[in-house]
């Protein structure tokens, strides 16, 4: 495989330099104004090609170097709606005249890129959320999965404050995928305790995909996609990056990042370093119950949470007018301790402090997820043709002490399970321009995972697993304001998992020389067809209707399969099953918008039933493994899900943002008539916003806001599971700009649950040890931008 990955990499690129012959040199340009009238300075950027320009103050531009062909121009300009405008090229210039309605809500300024066809946003069928890189770094928490917890609709799964991972609609693991730059993140991330391993400070724009997306992006996208891109790189001669330093009071995290990027004769490149380092987190209390007994939080903090990250990434490139192809290549390494209760019986003696707050001690996760991605888009006439190629190795070492597993000292030291999965990727999509009317999209994708394991502890067995898919999706625009579209997949997956015997300890830790079946030998092969269809109804400038509706499949994971160990993270034994089938799923989804210059509502009802729907959980039986807790097992039921996210947001005066974002999920087990474990309790978002008049010259781009989250209890749960009481939490902040040399120094201090208010998530896996959230915390951010060259 890895053969053939590099003969593709070479092919390929041959390819495109044989091909990438500047046949024309064609023009677009034209102007930008408001409705008005007024000229707008405008940013246009050429999406399949990456490049763009900024219009002058009275709103003219011109773009350069195009051969004839067909495209999609995004238009933005901070303070008015999104446009996406189509146009083909044939053999002569073209020239526009652009309009933008004036928006007060800030959102309304970002396009939409998901959609296959990347058109514009009332087009596709399917509810999209979109965030730049101002609203993550305004709303960072730490890890990438929490700045999107604002959405409506998003929630996560967290370990503590380092480690974290996305839920869309209920669900998360499986079911929903992780896109970075058009490879799917693959980390081991069935465990609720195992993060996403995504620099927060590496993410320059995100788009959420909400409902059934499996037809083009695969089995996993039945309930949502996360896709990762990057921004538009420079213009041509700009070399420019920033620093980015903050600081968190609450476990004194420590992050500073810093990038490069630029444009040289259209050869691009953008480079990034990330830091961070944080200490053991505060909590509002004392002390903590479990298992029957009270124990004692010592100073506030809980042991052992300190951790430290290292990232890297580094892209290169090249943009042409016959179209772009980069390689990033990215390094993700985290060292984060594991509650010191969480493996075995917690007690007083292991929960007190040494001092140091910043040593990280057993239990332990050293995680290093090393990604190699190469993205190529060339021109075919009016067609495009897209190649993403990926190798990803994740190296996961959970380390801990022998004797808390029940067993003596060992081969292995102190690594209790160590996973190195390495997963080879390969995405081709042809983009084919038939008419206005109709386009369609033909796809392929593959992927290869090779899974070892290695430590004195057993969870996860040697596996092999190959899927390939193919999908055709077509787009028709029925009638002006009608566009329809359909599509059709086909997938097919082969699982080769080996079987594995744990050696055996008597009482005095000692091996006796027998060895217990974890699990057999198992080889399941896997094939099954879904399709989905949509509408997208503008009634008119102001109102959108979507619809979806799709039925898709899931294959039974390797994990879900054949684990059978411990999960110190979790604090179970987790057991698969190797019987399990495929999940079949049928969805629909539902979004309708209607859009004004100072207000917007949005309402998103979904709901869909699941055939032999796949979950895991609690047995309400104690495992009979040494130092285990709970017994958990991987179970089928069918199942019904159904819910709403409401978005409101309102500008009532000059300067002023008001916001209203809310999201229910209701579920069922219709086998055992519970409702399913881990879904979460419907919330409430309510922010306020003013943009501040400026007091002093050197004081600019001043805004202050407040939120505030209302979190209901959660009294649906599966049985033996616990319920959790509901809570608010009250945040806020204040931004800045301060000029300096030329630059834009950007300043703000924000606080996170600000009244200090105790409360437990209830998809924390604390959550299971009683363990309260994190208490007060203050944010102290600063960005400082620079130029190196400018044309």
């Amino acid at each position: 495989m890895r053969s053939f990955l590099l003969s593709s990499f070479l092919s390929f690129f041959l390819f495109v330099f044989c091909f990438a012959q500047e046949k024309h040199s064609l023009t677009v340009s034209g102007t930008v104004r408001s409705e008005q009238g007024e000229g707008l300075p405008a940013l246009i950027v050429v999406h399949e090609l990456g490049k763009g320009t900024a219009a002058d103050m009275d709103g003219h531009f011109r773009i350069e170097g195009l051969n004839p062909g067909n495209y999609h121009l995004h238009v933005t300009h901070l303070g008015f709606k999104a446009l996406t405008q189509t146009i083909t090229l044939d053999a002569k210039d073209l020239e526009l005249n652009l309009t933008l309605s004036e928006s007060a809500i800030t959102l309304q300024s970002l396009t939409i890129e998901a959609n296959p066809f990347k058109n514009g946003p009332v087009e596709q069928s399917q509810t999209i959320e979109v965030v730049d890189r101002e609203f993550l770094e305004k709303n960072n928490s730490g890890t990438f999965a929490n700045a999107l917890e604002k959405l409506p609709g998003i929630s996560t799964i967290n370990t503590g404050v380092g480690i974290s991972k996305p839920v869309i609609r209920g669900m998360s693991f499986n079911r929903i995928m992780v896109n970075d730059r058009g490879i799917k993140q693959e980390g081991q991330q069935w465990g609720a305790d195992h993060g996403l391993e995504i620099d927060p400070f590496d993410v320059d724009r995100v788009e959420v995909v909400k409902g059934p997306a499996s037809l083009i992006y695969g089995s996993d996208g039945m309930s949502g996609v996360i896709n990762i891109s990057p921004a538009p790189l420079p213009r041509e001669g700009i070399i420019r990056g920033h620093f980015i330093n903050s600081y968190r009071t609450n476990n004194a995290m420590r992050s500073h990042s810093a990038t490069v990027e630029g444009n040289e004769k259209d050869f691009v490149f953008k480079g990034r370093v990330t830091l961070q380092d944080y200490q053991d987190y505060r909590v509002p209390a004392d002390n903590f119950v479990y298992a029957g007994f009270e124990l004692p939080v010592f100073d506030s903090r809980l042991k052992n949470t300190a951790g430290k990250e290292r990232h890297f990434s580094l892209m290169g490139g090249l943009r042409k007018n016959w179209g772009k192809t980069t390689i990033t290549v990215s390094r993700f390494h985290q060292k984060a301790g594991i509650f010191t209760g969480a493996v075995g019986i917690p007690n007083s003696y292991n929960l007190r402090h040494n001092g140091d707050y910043g040593n990280i001690e057993f239990p332990r996760q050293n995680n290093t997820h090393l990604k190699v991605i190469s993205n190529t888009t060339v021109q075919l006439k009016k067609n495009w043709l897209e190649l993403d190629l990926g190798y990803q190795r994740n190296q996961r070492r959970e380390e801990s002490l022998p004797h808390i597993h029940g067993i003596g000292p060992t081969p292995e030291g102190n690594l209790a399970l160590y996973l190195d999965l390495n997963t080879f990727t390969a995405n081709v999509r042809f983009n084919h321009y038939i008419n206005a009317e109709h386009q369609s999209i033909i796809g392929f994708q593959t992927s290869l995972m090779d899974n070892r394991f290695g430590g004195f502890e057993f969870l996860l067995p040697t596996f092999q697993s190959w899927n390939a898919g193919m999908f055709y999706f077509h787009e028709y625009r029925w009638r002006e304001n009608i566009i329809v579209n359909a599509g059709l997949r086909l997938d097919g997956a082969w699982h080769q998992i080996e079987s594995h015997e744990q050696p055996v300890y008597d009482a005095s830790l000692n091996p006796t020389g027998e060895t217990v079946v974890r699990n057999p030998d198992i080889n399941r092969n896997f094939a099954n067809l879904s399709g989905s269809t949509g509408m997208s109804w503008i009634f008119n400038e102001h109102t959108n209707f979507k619809a979806n509706l799709g039925s898709s499949y899931r294959i039974p994971t390797p994990i879900e399969l054949a684990t059978n160990g411990i999960h110190h993270g979790n604090f179970r034994h987790e057991i698969g099953d190797a019987g399990l089938t495929s999940e079949r799923s049928y969805q629909a989804d539902l979004n309708i918008t209607h859009s004004l210059e100072k207000l917007l509502v949005g309402f998103s009802p979904f709901m869909a039933y699941y055939q032999d729907y796949i979950y895991l959980a609690p047995t309400g039986r104690f495992s009979t493994l040494p130092g285990a807790s709970t017994l958990w097992e991987y179970r089928q039921n069918n199942a019904f899900f159904a819910g709403a996210e409401l978005k409101f947001q309102w500008a009532p005066a000059k300067g002023m943002q008001a916001s209203l974002a809310g999201e229910y999920v209701y579920n069922q087990n219709l086998d055992t008539r519970l409702p399913l474990p881990l879904t979460p309790p419907a919330s409430l978002l309510g922010s306020i916003e003013w943009s501040l008049p400026q007091t002093a010259q050197f004081l600019e781009n001043s805004y202050l806001y407040l939120e505030y989250r209302q979190v209901a209890s959660q009294n649906r749960v599966d049985r033996n599971e616990r319920t959790t009481n509901g809570y608010g939490l009250l945040h806020a902040g204040l931004g800045w700009e301060v000029s300096v040399y030329g630059y834009p120094w950007k300043f703000q201090v924000s606080g996170q649950n600000l009244l200090n208010t105790y409360y437990f998530n209830h998809l924390s896996r604390y959550r299971l040890l009683n363990l309260p959230e994190q208490g007060r915390n203050i944010n102290f951010h600063l960005k400082i931008p620079f130029n190196i060259k400018s044309n």
